[in-house]
C-alpha cells in the first residue's frame, strides 16, 4: 500500500482517544486528535482527512454530524462510527448519509485495524478506478473447457440447424444461446427466451403461436404470440424438458414445417424462425420413461453444445470474480478489490450454483460490507451466511432448500416486488412465480412471503 492516509479521531473520551491514536499510530497512520465535538466538526469540514474516526455521541455535535460535514467537503471521505448505544434509526441514517462502517463498543483494536486498513484501501482504489467490464453478454473464459465451447458457439453460428445446449443450472445456457445469436446471419432480428417451467400447461398454444380476436374471452384484439415476434430471429426455449407432453406434438410440427396455427384461426401460417432450446435435466431418460417425445429430442438434438460447469474450469474463477465485482462496484457506487486470500477461497469454493452463484456471492458482499478490501473473511461470510446472518445449517442442505431461502430473501429485500427480485436474481419474474408456486407459497395469485406484503398490482402475464 502507499503512505497510510491521516486518520482524524474524535472522541470526548480520552483514555479511547489515546488508545486508539497509540495503537494506530503504530501501525503507521498519521493521527489528530480531538475531544471536542465542535472542534472534531470543523477539522472534518476542511476535508484534510481522508479517513475519519468518530464516536456517535459526543457533545451538542454527534457523530452523524461529523459524518455529513466530512462527505460533504469530501465525498470520497472513509467515516467510520464508534458508539456504544447503537440504534436502529442512527444506523440507517448513517448508512443512507454513505458511512464507510460502523462499530459498537467496547472496541477490538485488530477488527478497527482491519477496518481502517480497508477505508485506506479504498481510497487507494479511488485515484486508480478499475477498468471497465466487459458487456453482461459476453461469456468469459480462457481454460480448454471454454475455447472448445467458443468453437462450437461458432460453428453453430453458421447454421440454422436446431441446437440443443446442455449444461447444469446457473452454467450460463442463456449466455451461449445469446452468443450464437450474436454470431448468426440473423443477428439483427428479435432475440426471444421463453422460460418454459413458467408457462401453464393450457397457455403453451396461445403464448407461442398466439391468438385470433374472440378465440377466448379475454381474447379482445389478435395477440402475437412469441414465434410471431421472433420472425426472422430466434427462439430460445430454456429448460425445454419443461414443455408439457400435450403441446410437444405441436411444437414438433412448427420445428419440422415452420407452420403455425393461432388459436382460434381458421388456417396455418408460417415463419422463419430458428430453435435453440436448452435443459439441465436427463431428456434421454425423459424420453425412456415417456414424458418426451423421441421424434421431438431428435429434431431438436441436430446440433448438441456443452457448457462446462465452473468446478471444471476453476481457473476462470479470478476473471469471472473480477468482472462481477466491477460491476457490483458500479452498480453500489463503491471500490472494492479482492486481495489473494479471497480469490483462492473462491477457487477452492464447490460451486454447485456455477457462475451464476458466484456472480451472486459477489453481489452480496459488495451490498452487505463496507467497500475496501475484500479478504478471505468477508467470502467465507457471504458463503456462508447467504442474505442474512446466521449459522451454517448442521445437516446437508439441498441445491433446492438453498435456491427456495436465497430467493425468500431477496423477494423480502424487495418488499415482495417479483419483477424486481426477479432482476436482482438475473432470472425472469415468470420462473419466481413458477417456483413460489412449487413451493406453496402463492396465495390467490399473489406471493405469500413472511415479511413482504405480497405482490399485489403486478400483472401475472
Amino acid at each position: 500500500m502507499k503512505t497510510k492516509p491521516p486518520v482524524l479521531l474524535i472522541d470526548d473520551d480520552e483514555g479511547i482517544t489515546f488508545s486508539i491514536a497509540t495503537f494506530l499510530e503504530a501501525k503507521g497512520y498519521p493521527i489528530t486528535v480531538t475531544n471536542s465535538g465542535s472542534e472534531g466538526l470543523r477539522l472534518a469540514s476542511e476535508g484534510c482527512f481522508p479517513v475519519v474516526l468518530s464516536d456517535i455521541y459526543i457533545d451538542r455535535v454527534t457523530g452523524l454530524d461529523i459524518l455529513k460535514a466530512a462527505r460533504q467537503a469530501n465525498s470520497a471521505c472513509a467515516v467510520i462510527l464508534i458508539t456504544a448505544k447503537g440504534s436502529m434509526r442512527t444506523t440507517v441514517e448513517a448508512e443512507a448519509q454513505g458511512v464507510f462502517d460502523y462499530l459498537a463498543k467496547p472496541l477490538e483494536l485488530d477488527h478497527l485495524l482491519e477496518v481502517v486498513d480497508r477505508a485506506a484501501y479504498s481510497l487507494q482504489s479511488e485515484e486508480s478506478p478499475a477498468p471497465e467490464a466487459s458487456s453482461d453478454e459476453e461469456i468469459v473464459g480462457v481454460t480448454p473447457a471454454m475455447i472448445d465451447l467458443y468453437k462450437s458457439i461458432a460453428r453453430a453460428a453458421r447454421s440454422e440447424a436446431t441446437v440443443l445446449i446442455r449444461g447444469e443450472t446457473g452454467s450460463g445456457k442463456e449466455l451461449v444461446a445469446h452468443a450464437i445469436h450474436r454470431a448468426s446471419p440473423g443477428a439483427q432480428q428479435p432475440f426471444v427466451p421463453v422460460d418454459c417451467a413458467a408457462v401453464p400447461e393450457n397457455l403453451w398454444e396461445s403464448e407461442l403461436f398466439g391468438a385470433i380476436r374472440g378465440a377466448f374471452t379475454s381474447a379482445e384484439k389478435d395477440r402475437a404470440g412469441i414465434v410471431e415476434q421472433a420472425r426472422g430471429g430466434t427462439v430460445f426455449l430454456d429448460e425445454i424438458g419443461e414443455i408439457p407432453t400435450s403441446f410437444q406434438a405441436k411444437l414438433l410440427r412448427f420445428i419440422e414445417a415452420k407452420e403455425y396455427r393461432p388459436v382460434g384461426a381458421t388456417a396455418p401460417r408460417t415463419a422463419r424462425v430458428r430453435i435453440l432450446a436448452a435443459t439441465n435435466r436427463p431428456l434421454e431418460a425423459m424420453v425412456e420413461d415417456g414424458e418426451f417425445r423421441a421424434d421431438l429430442y431428435h429434431r431438436l438434438n441436430v446440433l448438441q453444445i456443452h457448457v462446462p460447469p465452473l468446478r471444471e474450469r476453476t481457473q476462470d474463477i479470478p476473471l469471472l470474480a473480477e468482472r462481477f465485482l466491477n460491476e457490483a462496484n458500479r452498480h453500489h457506487g463503491k471500490q472494492a478489490r479482492f486481495d489473494p486470500a479471497a480469490i483462492r477461497a473462491l477457487e477452492a469454493h464447490e460451486w454447485r450454483g456455477n457462475v451464476r452463484e458466484l456472480k451472486n456471492a459477489i453481489a452480496r458482499m459488495v451490498a452487505m460490507f463496507s467497500p475496501g478490501l475484500f479478504g478471505e473473511t468477508e467470502v467465507r461470510r457471504a458463503l456462508t451466511t447467504g442474505l442474512t446472518e446466521g449459522v451454517r445449517p448442521t445437516k446437508p442442505e439441498t441445491l433446492e432448500d438453498a435456491e427456495k431461502k436465497h430467493v425468500i430473501e431477496v423477494l423480502r429485500l424487495c418488499g415482495g416486488n417479483r419483477t424486481l427480485a426477479a432482476e436482482r436474481l438475473g432470472i425472469q419474474r415468470r420462473t419466481i412465480y413458477k417456483k413460489l408456486q412449487r413451493w406453496g407459497l402463492m396465495r390467490d395469485g399473489h406471493a405469500s412471503v413472511p415479511g413482504t406484503h405480497g405482490t399485489h398490482g403486478e400483472e401475472e402475464n
